[in-house]
């Protein structure tokens, strides 16, 4: 076949364009120098380019790499929590392979380029630098969350629409700071006192879960705002006498007398009940001198067993004020410890009933105080899941790790949980991961069964001497 023209004409006849030959040889001349075809010509191949040979072109690179862009903010969504520092002995993984650049194709070089943010909270484009910061800020640091499993996506979009533009760190006032400061030396004091003044007793301290008191003490500042009225609680032993001396303000000399022993005459063996398994209950009146009751159910001994009972006075005290249609007005709040939540076929009875019509409460927020060990058991010898907490996702309830060395964090978490609960009348977890200064109880001494674990706690300051230090070099307090 002779060599087409140079410059053939757009104006060819139909008998030049059936010329598959001739045509295919105009595509090779294209190829080599698309400017020694006519500008009919050259956008003829280019569009036959853009319609045969879709990966080459600019746009559908563009095009999957936003895709790709997609689903890295879904995995960190998803997964980010995998690799949050959430546990304060520091034990956190530094990377995930789901979460890594090369997982999607992108390199170093990439993360300049711009990109649509799709439904991430935040600016509408942005550089992939500028889209990992955002998510690892938000799902990465003190707070992981598990919510993906949520099958409502209202539910997902709330909660994203919270936590992303706040990047799960919201500014905090000085006033703020400091009242989360007051929580944690009240919480210490009152621990340090009991441990030196009555020696080798049982008492089930808090040490190492401080943060618990500053969290709770927010939630119950917070609480009447949202409309609450009544709180009802439930615990196990841990923390127990510290939780109602700082949140229920029973009072020091109660407390103490109860250290002393519980002889009552005409009786054989006292009043048959143990100090950190006894109930209290009494008003809180909030900084804007707004009132709500709370009630901590006294525990029948064997941890979890209390959770039922909470659930049916909290449906009942919502019987009384006529609050069965939105239940907005009673809370249910259960303080878990991590082995019993995993461990209890109670727990997920109790779950698996609270969205029954003959039952539910209109949600209750579960706070574990997660210290990383059951009795002497670590975590990996006691559930098969990769949390305590998953039990949960069986009833789509979103949960929040936090780490309890980071009281602020703390604190938001139960802000937003308690918003959450007031919203969707649903269950909510805060699985806060923190660690146990003492054995199971005042009398054992755990360097026995876990010298490695105890030895990092050995040498551990207080999340008060932490929080402190934090205050002073970011200005809010000088020494």
């Amino acid at each position: 076949m002779s060599a087409p023209p140079h410059n053939p004409s757009s104006s060819g006849s139909a008998a030049v364009i059936a010329n598959s030959e001739f045509v295919e040889a105009l595509y090779e001349q294209w190829r080599q120098d698309p400017s020694s075809l006519s500008q009919e010509w050259q956008m003829f191949f280019q569009g036959f380019e853009m319609a045969m040979c879709p990966r080459n072109c600019v746009a559908t690179d563009q095009a999957s790499a936003q895709s790709k862009v997609a689903s890295l903010i879904y995995n960190y969504r998803d997964q980010g929590h995998v690799i949050a520092k959430l546990d304060p002995l520091g034990n956190n993984p530094d990377s995930h392979p789901h979460l890594e650049l090369e997982e999607y194709g992108f390199a170093e070089s990439d993360l300049d380029r711009v990109f649509d943010t799709g439904h991430l909270k935040g600016p509408r484009r942005a550089t992939l630098r500028e889209i990992i910061a955002i998510l690892r800020d938000t799902y990465c640091r003190s707070i992981g969350v598990e919510y993906l499993h949520i099958q409502d996506v209202r539910i997902r979009r709330w909660l994203q629409g919270r936590m992303e533009p706040v990047r799960n760190r919201p500014a905090i006032s000085r006033e703020r700071k400091m009242a989360i400061l007051r929580c944690l030396n009240d919480a210490e004091l009152f621990e340090n006192f009991s441990h030196s003044r009555y020696l080798g007793q049982k008492r089930f301290s808090l040490e190492g879960g401080e943060s618990i008191i500053a969290g709770l003490h927010e939630t119950v500042e917070l609480a009447p705002e949202l409309g609450l009225e009544e709180i009802v609680m439930g615990m196990a032993h841990r923390g127990r006498l510290n939780v109602l001396v700082n949140i229920l303000d029973k009072s020091y000399a109660e407390i103490f007398s109860e250290f002393e022993g519980n002889f009552l005459p005409d009786t054989v063996g006292g009043d048959g009940d143990v100090k950190y398994h006894r109930g209290y209950t009494s008003d809180h009146v909030n900084a804007k001198g707004n009132k709500v009751h709370i009630t901590l159910t006294s525990n029948p001994s064997h941890l979890e067993a209390v959770d039922p009972v909470v659930q049916g006075r909290a449906r009942a005290k919502q019987r009384q004020r006529k609050d069965m249609e939105t239940r907005s007005k009673v809370l249910p709040l259960l303080i878990h410890g991590e082995a019993a939540f995993a461990g209890q076929g109670l727990v997920a009875e109790t779950l698996n009933l609270s969205q029954l019509e003959g039952y539910t409460t209109g949600g209750t927020i579960h706070l574990i105080v997660n210290n990383q060990i059951g009795f002497t058991t670590l975590p990996r010898e006691a559930h098969s899941t990769k949390y305590a907490s998953d039990v949960a996702k069986m009833i789509e309830a979103p949960i929040f790790h936090v780490n309890g060395d980071d009281p602020e964090a703390v604190v938001y978490t139960l802000e937003l949980a308690l918003r959450f609960r007031q919203e969707f009348r649903r269950d909510v977890v805060v699985d806060m991961i923190c660690y146990r200064r003492h054995g199971h109880n005042e009398a054992d001494e755990p360097m026995y069964t876990q010298p490695v674990l105890y030895r990092k706690i050995k040498d551990r300051p207080s999340v008060r001497k932490l929080y402190t230090t934090q205050l002073i070099e970011g200005g809010d307090l000088t020494q």
